[in-house]
């Protein structure tokens, strides 16, 4: 009979650990306890207790002891709850933070995407209630306290591309006016997003946009431009920004699209710095912008970045960081599946056989 390593080895092929290793010893981080608990292992258990949804550290110790005759195999050595709090709480997180930008750019070029090749981009955050009085670091309002996660993710693969992570009361645009987009690059925004003097910027970068026309804006209709004959698409038009803050923030010409959605009847305004493409293209584009609502669905859902192993920032930015690196492992396993498996039927199957011997890619392509 042919040997076969675990589930959980065959998933980590993604993430050669010389690769890690050399990472690590050539930033020079050091940490207290290391030889007790190696980076790797540090890692190798985190995406454990990810796939396996593990509710804290003990359970999550408690159940690789039950596999300690397994742990070789995955360069994991044996693992005590203090020591792996420890590390959690110590070692840099930006560590895996690094890695999983690693472990994009490998899957990416499975897929055969150029890193820097224009595309779909969908910014927006979500936040992450956790107890005021244990986590004073992720103010919120008085009184409560949140994690925010600000993701931008890519619209065609359902990869985030980028993740900042800070304390509930960071607004989103601060955190977008820090990040860079390629020129061509077309992002999808709700209307927390539009500051004309950011999205005016954008446009000067050849960096285009889609979102909602706020309700307090004032703006003069330039020309009507040309409808299709669908009766959804009620007005498509150039404007200008009338009030002399907005006009002084954004004087270009803007595009403005008016459409109703068939199913529902509900009208919708649109705003986009795009006049290449058709009416109907806009409000496609932007119902688009849901992927991401449903992304921040299913990791609550199926992750463990509600509930937190630990209360200290860094210890929450490891957890969340390993969380997106074992995400990138089942969409892998997607990639290489041939039955049309969704990323949560994988995430089941990888549950109940994470620490089995089978071979995996058999069973997700079979002949």
């Amino acid at each position: 009979m042919a040997h076969n390593n675990t589930v959980l080895a065959q998933m980590l092929q993604l993430i050669p650990r010389h690769v890690f290793e050399h990472q690590v010893e050539s930033l020079g981080w050091q940490a207290p306890r290391a030889r007790k608990l190696s980076y790797w292992s540090q890692l190798v258990a985190m995406i454990y207790a990810q796939l396996s949804g593990k509710k804290s550290l003990r359970d999550l110790v408690f159940s690789l002891g039950r596999h300690q005759h397994k742990l070789y195999h995955l360069g994991l050595t044996p693992v005590r709850r203090s020591t792996l709090a420890d590390a959690n709480e110590q070692r840099p997180a930006r560590i895996f933070a690094r890695t999983y930008v690693k472990l994009l750019n490998r899957l990416e070029a499975e897929l055969r995407r150029h890193p820097g090749a224009p595309r779909v981009k969908i910014l927006d955050a979500t936040y992450v209630p956790v107890c005021d009085s244990l986590f004073p670091w992720a103010a919120f309002m008085p009184g409560k306290s949140a994690v925010k996660l600000h993701f931008l993710l890519d619209a065609d693969d359902g990869t985030p591309q980028d993740l900042q992570i800070t304390s509930g009361q960071v607004h989103e645009l601060e955190v977008a006016r820090t990040l860079s987009f390629a020129p061509g690059d077309l992002l999808l925004l709700d209307r927390g997003y539009v500051d004309f003097a950011w999205l005016f910027s954008l446009n000067q970068q050849g960096v285009g946009f889609v979102t909602r026309l706020p309700k307090h804006v004032r703006y003069q209709v330039v020309q009507e431009n040309p409808r299709p004959a669908e009766a959804a698409v009620l007005a498509d038009q150039s404007v200008r920004l009338t009030t002399a803050h907005s006009r002084g923030r954004y004087p270009d010409t803007l595009r403005l699209v008016q459409y109703r959605d068939p199913e529902t009847g509900k009208t919708f305004v649109f705003l986009t710095n795009r006049p290449d493409l058709p009416a109907l293209a806009v409000a496609d584009l932007y119902r688009q912008r849901w992927q991401i609502e449903t992304f921040f669905r299913w990791i609550k859902q199926n992750l463990k970045i509600k509930a937190f192993y630990g209360t200290s920032e860094n210890g929450v930015r490891t957890q969340i960081w390993t969380a997106l690196i074992a995400y990138l492992l089942l969409l892998w396993l997607k990639l290489r599946s041939r039955l049309g498996w969704s990323v949560l039927e994988l995430s089941r199957l990888v549950h109940n056989l994470i620490m089995e011997r089978c071979n995996l890619l058999a069973v997700l392509c079979p002949r």
